[in-house]
């Protein structure tokens, strides 16, 4: 009688334990930078004016994203990469360390960008 209901005990805490509902939360931290666009491409823009926003010692740069289809206006709406135009601001939220690839302009993976802000329309 003790071991079968051991061997129930043990069952139920395994259900209980699988059922579980409890979520690993990653806490993923943000950059936030603005620009100015300089050209918008078939798949890329060249954002002129780059600078992080909480980073005072850099200076502000050229940077090229690729296809990122991560658009948005500044109400959260998605727009598509063809309604950005030249001399538009936007606001770009990226992965926190993400690294710009030391080319001439310098670029950013698309997997680093979480959204690119119209700001000015």
């Amino acid at each position: 009688m003790k071991k079968t209901s051991i061997i129930f005990i043990l069952c139920i805490t395994v259900l209980l334990t699988a059922c579980s509902t409890t979520e690993k939360q990653t806490n993923i931290e943000y950059t936030e930078a603005t620009g100015t666009i300089e050209q918008v491409e078939t798949n890329e823009i060249l954002i002129n004016n780059f600078k992080e926003k909480n980073d005072k010692d850099n200076p502000e740069s050229v940077i090229r994203f690729s296809s990122a289809n991560k658009y948005y206006d500044k109400n959260g709406n998605k727009i598509k990469l063809t309604e950005l135009n030249k001399n538009d601001n936007v606001k770009i939220i990226l992965t926190k360390d993400y690294p710009i690839q030391e080319t001439s302009p310098g670029q950013i993976d698309p997997k680093y960008i979480q959204k690119i802000i119209l700001l000015n329309k």
